[in-house]
């Protein structure tokens, strides 16, 4: 394999991008030199910033080392995945993918749009700012690549077909090892210099045994169902976001999957900023209120879009097999709901009470109110998943989030 660097990518792309102006240098830059805001926060994968000025470029490669996080070795084929899943996203969802200029097999280098002069949501969500359209657009984007690759609308062949193509143990197997348990509580947990109590307290509640059997059984729907092939890894610090667009990335852990997965990463993201917006600075107190409302909002509308749009994919394009029958439908909306919920949960839990930094609670400088984000967070994932067997509508799932809340906020003042 040809290892990519700044002082050799140039060579590289004039073999595979001969229309870009090499008439003066290429403007570049590796990923993990700027900001996190700028770049991101992922740990993974050796990524370039290219420009000649006019074309901008991201060059992605895949090697078998990370180039934060140290895991025995990774797939290299994984940018091949990738390449794979964009090439079926763009066909059904055009307006959300960057657009793809080449993919180089012998070396595993993706070559696409560079989306930055969009925001990162995260780290824009973390600096308070508001997207009005975010909501819809991201249920849309992911309702309708999980209709049309489920086998609601596939035929069998192509179905089975892609699901053997994108079986992704490589990529999966870090989720499947990092993300349902832990063998016991890290020492260095999210938050390490937080008050001791606040993390005792945190320990006790996620090392339940039975927190510890839900989130089994979370792993198991996660290793074993192929309702849809989800995205894998769908969070704010993969959605780039604009007043106008937004653009999905990194589809490296793109497998058939648990179709309220995705839905439920997705909101583990949108409920810690709204929980988190108790305990963090704000200009005034008008301005937290304004945007715990935007925040609650999008936790409501992201699933209610979604289940809009997938209903009006399956009313008209499921299999005539499947197409009338309404029950089925409304028990698939059920028990979406119920995934999701236990796939929030787990999600918000392997980050607020694992080992590697979660950037919404990160930003609250205040390790005692930073504790109490954690603490209330987590009373918010237990009472989910003990709760979402009897979620009928995503009324169910806020009532837990605000309920906890409320609680938690009477503590303080009790305890004050």
């Amino acid at each position: 394999m040809f290892i990519l660097s700044k002082e050799n990518l140039t060579d590289y792309l004039k073999l595979h991008m001969p229309n870009m102006d090499y008439s003066k240098p290429l403007i570049m830059s590796a990923i993990g030199e700027g900001t996190v805001e700028e770049d991101g926060d992922g740990y993974i994968n050796f990524v370039f910033r290219v420009s000649d000025g006019n074309t901008k470029l991201i060059i992605k490669q895949g090697r078998p080392q990370g180039r934060v996080v140290t895991i025995d070795t990774l797939p290299v084929n994984r940018t091949e995945l990738e390449y794979d899943s964009m090439k079926f996203r763009s066909a059904i969802v055009p307006e959300y993918i960057p657009k793809v200029y080449f993919f180089d097999k012998e070396n595993y280098v993706l070559a696409m749009e560079d989306v930055s002069h969009l925001s990162i949501m995260r780290f824009a969500l973390n600096k308070h700012k508001i997207f009005p359209k975010f909501a819809k657009q991201a249920a849309e984007y992911l309702a309708k690549t999980h209709f049309y690759t489920s086998e609601y609308y596939l035929d069998s062949k192509t179905f089975r077909d892609m699901t053997i193509h994108f079986m992704n143990h490589g990529m999966r197997n870090i989720f499947d090892t990092h993300g349902f348990m832990f063998k016991e509580f890290p020492e260095q947990s999210q938050g390490g210099d937080i008050d001791p109590r606040y993390m005792s307290f945190v320990e006790k509640m996620v090392m339940d045994p039975r927190v510890i059997m839900e989130r089994k059984k979370l792993r198991h729907d996660y290793m074993s169902k192929t309702d849809v092939f989800i995205h894998g890894d769908f969070h704010t610090s993969n959605v780039f976001v604009g007043p106008e667009e937004l653009k999905v990335i990194d589809m490296e852990y793109t497998f058939a999957g648990p179709q309220g997965y995705d839905i439920g990463y997705m909101e583990a993201q949108l409920m810690s900023q709204y929980l988190c917006a108790n305990f963090r600075e704000f200009p005034s107190e008008g301005d937290r209120w304004n945007f715990r409302n935007y925040m609650m909002g999008c936790i409501r509308d992201f699933y209610t879009c979604y289940m809009d749009v997938f209903t009006q994919c399956w009313k008209e394009d499921a299999k005539d097999f499947y197409r009338n029958d309404t029950l089925l439908l409304e028990d698939i909306k059920r028990n979406v709901l119920r995934e999701m919920a236990g796939f929030c949960a787990n999600q918000n839990l392997s980050r607020t009470a694992g080992d590697i930094g979660f950037p919404e609670y990160d930003i609250i400088k205040d390790m005692g109110n930073q504790g109490h984000a954690i603490a209330m967070s987590v009373m918010a994932d237990i009472r989910m998943l003990q709760n979402r067997y009897y979620y009928r509508s995503i009324d169910d799932f806020i009532r837990d989030i605000t309920e906890v809340e409320d609680s938690y906020k009477l503590i303080m003042k009790r305890d004050h």
